[in-house]
C-alpha cells in the first residue's frame, strides 16, 4: 500500500515562464522553462513521522510534457505507473493486478506534476522560497489546507532536478535522489501508452 500511494503521489517538470510574482517560483520556472521531456534513474526512501525506515526502491522514470510518465520501481517492490496525460495505470505485477482512472494534474495534490505539467497556477497552489548553496534548493508550502502535502522540496544543481523530498499531512518523508539525468531526450507516444497483460485483473476503466 505504502509503495502504491508513494508512486501514484510522485507522478509529475514542465513550465511556462510568468513575469512577476514570487521571486521563487520564477527562477523555478527559469530553471524548467525548456524542459519537453526527461529520464533519470531514481532512489527513493520513505521514512516514518518519527524517523524510522519503512521503505527503499529503486527504478526509471521517463516523463514528458503534457502529462505523461513511466515510473517504474524495480523488484523486490515491482511496479509500473503509466500516464499519457489522460489515463494513469497502474501495475502489480506481485498482485496481477491494474488500476485504471484518469490522470489529475493538480498541483497540490501531486507536487510531482513539477515535471511534466503547467506552472501556470504554481503561486495559486505554494509559497515558494529557495537558497543557494552547493546545490539550489526549492521550498515548496501548500497554501491549501487540503494539500496532502505539509512541504516538498525541489534540489538543483544548475538546471538539472538532482533531488525532490516530500512531508506529508502525517509526517512521513519521502527521499528522492536522482542520477543520470537527461534533459529533453526523444520520445515516442507508444512509451506512455500500457496494455494490460492477458488474465490481469482489472479495476476501474478510462
Amino acid at each position: 500500500m505504502i509503495r502504491a500511494l508513494v508512486a501514484c503521489s510522485l507522478l509529475t517538470v514542465s513550465c511556462s515562464l510568468l513575469a512577476g510574482g514570487q521571486p521563487g517560483a520564477n527562477d523555478l520556472r527559469l530553471r524548467l522553462s525548456d524542459l519537453e521531456s526527461l529520464t533519470a534513474e531514481f532512489e527513493q526512501t520513505v521514512y516514518a513521522a518519527e524517523g524510522d525506515l519503512l521503505q527503499q526502491a529503486s527504478g526509471q522514470i521517463q516523463a514528458a510534457r503534457p502529462g505523461r510518465v513511466r515510473w517504474q520501481t524495480e523488484a523486490p517492490l515491482e511496479q509500473l505507473i503509466v500516464s499519457d496525460g489522460q489515463t494513469l495505470w497502474l501495475y502489480d505485477p506481485d498482485l496481477e493486478q491494474v488500476t485504471i482512472k484518469p490522470f489529475e494534474a493538480d498541483l497540490s495534490k501531486t507536487p510531482a506534476v513539477l515535471f511534466i505539467g503547467d506552472l501556470a497556477a504554481l503561486e495559486q497552489s505554494y509559497s515558494v522560497t529557495w537558497e543557494e548553496g552547493g546545490n539550489t534548493l526549492f521550498t515548496l508550502i501548500p497554501i491549501s489546507a487540503d494539500s496532502l502535502y505539509e512541504k516538498v522540496t525541489l534540489s538543483f544543481q544548475s538546471n538539472i532536478p538532482v533531488a525532490m523530498a516530500l512531508w506529508d499531512s502525517l509526517g512521513q518523508k519521502t527521499d528522492i535522489r536522482f542520477h543520470n539525468v537527461q534533459r529533453n531526450p526523444s520520445w515516442t507516444p507508444a512509451q506512455f501508452i500500457f496494455v494490460p497483460p492477458e488474465g490481469v485483473d482489472i479495476i476501474g476503466d478510462e
